[in-house]
């Protein structure tokens, strides 16, 4: 007999209990953004518990904690964080070899849709094989809400429509930004997506006739989408009706080619927004009730202090269809000093993305990342700014093979003498550095094929040729 009993959404999730636990924008900034610090670290403890105890029923957790010599009982204050085992990507990607293609980590399959609804988004595998995730209706509206939170922070309000050019995709990013935009904060979402979908150019056009107030993108794609409306005829300064951009990325360019405040945020596909920018422009504060985060030494795991630079370590508060618990994400940052923001928040604040530690090529004992590099470029006027990586391993006559690496870089016009620039870059690089990098000057837009630029949301930087 087949069964009539459908999941609906509307039954799924309990409303009422949701923003009590994780507050809307205008809630927000009224409510949890103000708590003190006593009060927003008696949530976290208690959110860590439970979630704790959720993750002790997923194989994944069951097999890395036994391993470690973890116990529940282990962690009875926040200060005990530091004594669950961490894992990074290398772990997900074991677990998924272990029971493809889902991996132990899960909570949920897809036969579970017969009793609750679902969502299935997978990582876009820029650093390798893509991760799925499955997330429940609670997962996909605690994400919306941060989204909105961030969105809200950043200037857009209801009654906006904005572009969302990010890939709407196998990937969550442009959906959960979609949903936090119409379900959470009164929007209008124009669906875009990049430049693949929808050319720049329509784009553009949208944004025209439709008077779009702001664009969601990679900072990236903001300054080529300025380069098209210019080579259009219109001046993205005066002609549309841009107020604010939410981008991820150096904001510096977005800035000079819109004339309009651009704030930054953190997220990542399993979690969803992290941390947003608020009207300080000082560092990404922390969503602190659905999140606890860390900054740990890149190679001894060790937790740091504020002010050093190592590798973001989340565990998401919030999660029932995946746990994150102490997640090496690999993505670079700093801690600041805990202190009272201007805009009235005590939440932590971490530092801008730095870049990618598993992108990271040692020259000569010297840590060296590439997105570091692309900012070092950026000093000389002469440059575009866009940019590519790759690492090779040379055998020089006489001497043992080591690891050297190369930035390609477009120069502004063809008419510099692209010889002494290279020269320039290479010093400029190796007095900022302490070693040499070698630097290939090519035309503008040559790169395009490399780095995706004009089509991708998310740009590739980096090749690893050894």
């Amino acid at each position: 007999m087949i069964s009539t009993k459908i999941p609906y959404y509307y039954q799924s999730v309990d409303f009422n209990k949701l923003v009590l636990d994780y507050e809307p924008p205008v809630e927000f900034m009224n409510g949890a953004m103000k708590w003190s610090r006593e009060k927003i670290e008696h949530v976290q403890l208690q959110r860590l518990k439970e979630t704790l105890e959720q993750a002790s029923t997923i194989p994944f957790y069951q097999r890395l904690w036994k391993k470690h010599d973890f116990a529940l009982s282990d962690v009875q204050t926040l200060a005990d964080l530091s004594k669950i085992p961490m894992y990074t990507i290398d772990d997900i990607r074991d677990s998924i070899e272990r029971k493809p293609p889902f991996g132990d980590y899960q909570s949920y399959h897809f036969e579970d849709g017969q009793h609750t609804p679902l969502r299935f988004y997978t990582s876009g595998g820029t650093t390798g094989a893509p991760r799925p995730t499955i997330y429940s209706a609670w997962d996909r509206e605690v994400g919306a809400i941060l989204s909105a939170r961030t969105f809200y922070m950043h200037g857009i309000r209801p009654g906006d429509a904005v572009l969302n050019s990010w890939a709407y995709s196998t990937h969550n990013a442009a959906w959960i930004m979609d949903h936090g935009l119409w379900h959470w904060l009164g929007c209008t979402p124009i669906t875009t997506s990049t430049g693949n979908v929808t050319p720049t150019e329509k784009q553009i056009e949208f944004a025209k006739i439709f008077g779009a107030t702001s664009i969601l993108a990679t900072s990236d794609y903001l300054v080529h989408m300025a380069e098209v409306a210019r080579k259009m005829g219109y001046d993205p300064k005066h002609d549309l009706q841009i107020k604010t951009l939410s981008a991820f990325g150096n904001k510096q360019p977005v800035q000079e080619a819109w004339g309009c405040p651009v704030y930054d945020s953190y997220a990542f596909h399993e979690v969803q927004y992290v941390a947003y920018e608020c009207e300080a422009e000082d560092g990404l504060h922390i969503f602190e009730d659905a999140f606890l985060v860390e900054i740990v030494d890149f190679e001894t795991g060790e937790v740091l202090p504020p002010g050093h630079r190592g590798n973001i370590v989340v565990t998401a508060l919030y999660k029932t269809g995946t746990q994150q618990i102490r997640y090496n994400i690999q993505d670079i940052s700093g801690s600041y000093e805990m202190k009272q923001c201007s805009c009235g928040s005590w939440h932590k604040k971490i530092d801008y993305f730095q870049g990618r530690s598993d992108t990271m090529v040692k020259l000569r004992g010297i840590n060296i990342w590439p997105e570091a590099l692309g900012k070092m470029i950026l000093e000389d006027r002469r440059v575009n700014g866009e940019y590519f990586c790759y690492a090779e391993r040379k055998t020089p006559e006489g001497k043992p093979a080591r690891d050297e690496l190369t930035i390609m870089v477009e120069a502004k016009s063809d008419s510099l003498d692209f010889g002494l620039l290279k020269h320039e870059l290479e010093e400029l690089l190796k007095r900022k550095n302490g070693v040499a990098v070698s630097v290939e000057i090519v035309k503008e837009n040559e790169l395009q094929n490399l780095t995706g630029h004009g089509v991708r949301a998310k740009l590739k930087r980096f090749e690893d040729r050894r």
